[in-house]
């Protein structure tokens, strides 16, 4: 008889995750200086709080500590076209429907179907939109749009545009606009184009900043290097469902997003020396995450390297959200084992550049296994961005955290001000 395992997954009711953001806290713009933003520095171990400017972050992170940053790139995704009756439509370019990675299919030419959010009315299958523009160097641009198919509330649209020797990227370049978060009551401005983008910004396809990277400088990087501090770069592509609402009150009924990820074999040949690095003591041996998106980047590699060391290689390309939750009743490896047999296992694959899907749910309750530090901003409210921040830090403490932001004056969510969490 086959033994079903019964996963463990927490009951916990958002409702308990809630705080009072005044609108006025919700940062509109940026700052004219990235690294001129708040930081706040909390010990979860110790409870302690203290307050710096991100400028000072060198200073804070211990030397041999290892920085992650997410190098994803926004792409310019929000287009205004027209329907054949002159009604407006707002489209938000999410995901290509295809196996294509979001930046190898903004660098090809031709058509092209990307499943996006649309606002108007009346937009059914068959639908065809259009848009006329203008650009100096081409002269007069044209989109064409079809909508395809509904799917979930969203719409699968199939693009084609003139000229069309030009890159979708190339295209969006000229015609599109940069998607701000739904929070920021205004119309992106050329500066977004900037603004909105880390500095060490690489890989197209996203559709949101990873804003906790929003406040490095190259001066910030340098000062980091200097002090011993190494640093690489994972991509994780942000999608809309970030700033998806909770759909239940109790996780266990929330659909968590997917969002597609990659790794380098070279980086988590890195990652895995460091954590297998005898020299490093547990004190010294500091892992610290860049934002939420690579940490969920980051905790999905450990549970890869469980699944491969269990021999459930079926579906690696697609963590769901639970299924730590399921492994977490097995055996457990140690973290440096953990990516040294997922690193085994691409070895023997000779995949240089692992793509997957996660939908991973950090949720309260849950036990870190890869990072004891934590780069981040400050979020919404009942989000699950939020429980990701009350799972690190405590259920208890995270609340003294925002109690502290608020009361010194933090600004919050994309544009706000920083904080750096240990463990």
């Amino acid at each position: 008889m086959r033994n079903f395992v019964i996963m463990k997954i927490p009951q916990i009711n958002i409702n308990d995750y809630n705080y009072y953001l005044p609108s006025e806290r919700i940062a509109q713009f940026p700052l004219q200086e990235r690294d001129n933003s708040k930081l706040l520095f909390a010990d979860c171990s110790s409870k302690s709080i203290e307050h710096y400017y991100f400028r000072d972050i060198p200073g804070i992170i211990p030397s041999e500590s290892l920085l992650i940053r997410n190098d994803t790139k926004v792409f310019p995704a929000r287009l205004y076209v027209l329907k054949p009756t002159g009604g407006n439509v707002e489209i938000l370019i999410e995901s290509p429907v295809s196996h294509l990675e979001p930046q190898i299919a903004l660098k090809e030419q031709g058509p092209q179907s990307w499943l996006c959010t649309v606002r108007g009315k009346h937009l059914h299958e068959g639908l065809d939109l259009r848009g006329d523009f203008f650009s100096d160097k081409y002269g007069k641009l044209i989109l064409n749009a079809k909508i395809l198919e509904v799917k979930e509330g969203k719409r699968v649209i199939e693009f084609t545009w003139e000229p069309g020797n030009l890159a979708f990227a190339d295209f969006l370049d000229i015609i599109g606009k940069v998607p701000l978060p739904p929070y920021i009551h205004r119309v992106a401005l050329e500066s977004d184009t900037n603004t909105y983008q880390t500095v060490f910004a690489k890989v197209e396809g996203s559709i949101a900043a990873p804003t906790a990277g929003l406040h490095f400088t190259p001066n910030v990087a340098e000062n980091l290097a200097e002090k011993g501090i190494q640093t690489i770069d994972i991509t994780l592509h942000v999608g809309s469902g970030t700033f998806a609402p909770m759909k239940s009150d109790n996780v266990e009924g929330h659909s968590m997003h997917y969002e597609q990820f990659s790794v380098n074999l070279a980086k988590l040949e890195i990652l895995h020396k460091y954590l297998n690095d005898n020299k490093l003591s547990e004190i010294k041996r500091r892992i610290i995450s860049t934002g939420t998106t690579t940490t969920r980047t980051l905790e999905t590699l450990y549970w890869l390297g469980m699944k491969v060391h269990l021999g459930k290689t079926k579906n690696l390309n697609d963590f769901r959200q639970w299924d730590w939750a399921e492994l977490n009743d097995e055996n457990l490896l140690n973290p440096a084992d953990a990516i040294e047999e997922f690193a085994n296992y691409l070895h023997k694959l000779n995949i240089k550049n692992f793509q997957g899907e996660t939908s991973m749910f950090i949720v309260p309750g849950y036990d870190f296994k890869i990072i004891n530090g934590l780069i981040t901003n400050f979020h919404l409210p009942k989000s699950t961005l939020l429980l990701l921040i009350a799972s690190f830090a405590g259920s208890d403490f995270y609340k003294k955290i925002y109690t502290s932001a608020l009361e010194n004056d933090y600004r919050f969510l994309s544009y706000g001000d920083s904080s750096i969490l240990f463990r």
